[in-house]
């Protein structure tokens, strides 16, 4: 029985697409633990390029290449390497930090609230025959689940996903929309696959049988470890008598394809 649909919240209808917060020149010291130079009270809402910046802006200098960019910018805060911090700068607070970019990590979750979601199985998704689904998961508009596939605790299944009979998600996975996983694929956990990637498909192989080209049957897995990303429209295909596999970490861009048996 399908559980109830997935649903949205307000942070999702900001103009970034992400719940955007403002967050005070002080509290960003504190939380990066920089030294705070300037106006502790002008508050920023995004970051930004050095040379696009604004006033409602952060961004930051780690590279003395960057410094005259630094002296004609218009962002509001602005991160400093300790090397660099005598730059003068029109912005109204500097924040000295021994890893600017580092601190950037950090302030991003702070600054920009990702989309959210809520468990449960959308009324239009179809799930196979002996699917097992774990707890805590979104399967969300239109998403195929394979017979005996199984989708572990946490993950999120976008829209018009199919994953394959029997294939296995491992927990806390993402699943973007429109990509697929094919039988025969095992994804560790926190795997990320984006949209219109496809896991496990048939290898290019083929012997010349007969005055044609006949393919060869690919019985191999697809294994990916887990905290593995896979970009948009990227390809990694099954093995054909061994298994392809992707090693834990790996991080992949869009539009690469990965062949047969090939370990990475």
């Amino acid at each position: 029985m399908a559980r109830a649909a997935p649903t949205r919240t307000e942070n999702d209808l900001s103009l970034s697409g992400d719940g955007v917060r403002t967050i005070t020149a002080e509290a960003v010291s504190e939380l990066v633990g920089g030294d705070l130079r300037g106006d502790g009270a002008v508050t920023i809402s995004r970051i930004a390029p050095l040379d696009r910046a604004t006033g409602e802006e952060l961004s930051f200098l780690a590279a003395p290449r960057y410094a005259r960019v630094a002296e004609k910018t218009g962002a509001g805060v602005l991160l400093v390497s300790p090397e660099l911090a005598d730059t003068t700068t029109p912005a109204r607070a500097t924040i000295v930090v021994d890893k600017p970019h580092d601190a950037v990590l950090m302030l991003l979750p702070r600054l920009y609230a990702g989309p959210q979601r809520m468990p449960g199985v959308h009324p239009t998704a179809r799930l196979g025959r002996g699917a097992r689904i774990g707890t805590s998961v979104s399967i969300e508009e239109y998403a195929v689940i394979g017979a005996g596939a199984v989708i572990a605790d946490g993950v999120w299944i976008g829209p018009h996903v199919v994953v394959g009979d029997g294939a296995i998600v491992g927990r806390d996975s993402v699943l973007y929309a429109h990509s697929t996983i094919y039988s025969g694929s095992e994804l560790g956990e926190r795997v990320k696959i984006q949209s219109g990637a496809r896991i496990g498909s048939d290898g290019f192989g083929y012997v010349f049988k007969d005055g044609a080209h006949q393919p060869i049957l690919h019985v191999g897995r697809c294994v990916l470890g887990d905290d593995v990303d896979v970009g948009a429209n990227s390809t990694i295909d099954r093995g054909s008598v061994d298994d392809t596999v992707i090693g834990a970490g790996t991080k992949i861009d869009n539009l690469v394809q990965i062949g047969h048996n090939v370990r990475i």
